[in-house]
């Protein structure tokens, strides 16, 4: 199996100033600031919080319908665990063997200018792949 690298961790909030005011002052760094993401219908922003763990704030975009009005409904929170991957595909289709269920079909994110693929796992835990390819450059994270 290839070597993934942890990303992140995925934290569902309602309104992202408000979020990004609270973590500041938990200790939180902005790596990458709010982004909208209109093929995901969400806005995303990269945290680095004390200790070397990247935390990535998901809010709703407004006025629109969201993948994450069922995750509002329980209030948000810790929502999935991001692994860097070299290869989307292999990822994804490695995570399938293993019997997780995919949540959607491969994507392009806009925050981080790279590829990314979710999947949930029998254990319960949303997992996101993300691949930086020839076409997308990491924005330092």
């Amino acid at each position: 199996m290839d070597r993934w690298k942890m990303g992140h961790v995925g934290y569902v909030v309602k309104n992202m100033e408000g979020a990004l005011k609270r973590f500041a002052k938990e200790g939180c760094s902005v790596l990458i600031p709010a982004t909208d993401d209109p093929l995901q219908k969400v806005s995303c922003a990269l945290l680095s919080m004390p200790g070397d763990c990247n935390i990535e704030l998901v809010a709703p975009l407004d006025g629109q319908e969201s993948p994450l009005t069922g995750r509002l409904a329980r209030q948000g929170g810790l929502d999935h665990i991001c692994f860097i991957v070299p290869d989307l595909a292999k990822a994804l289709s490695q995570e399938v063997e293993r019997g997780s269920i995919p949540v959607c079909q491969p994507t392009y994110a806009v925050t981080f200018n790279a590829d990314i693929a979710f999947v949930h796992r029998r254990s319960g835990l949303v997992v996101e792949l993300m691949a930086f390819n020839s076409n997308s450059h990491s924005r330092e994270i």
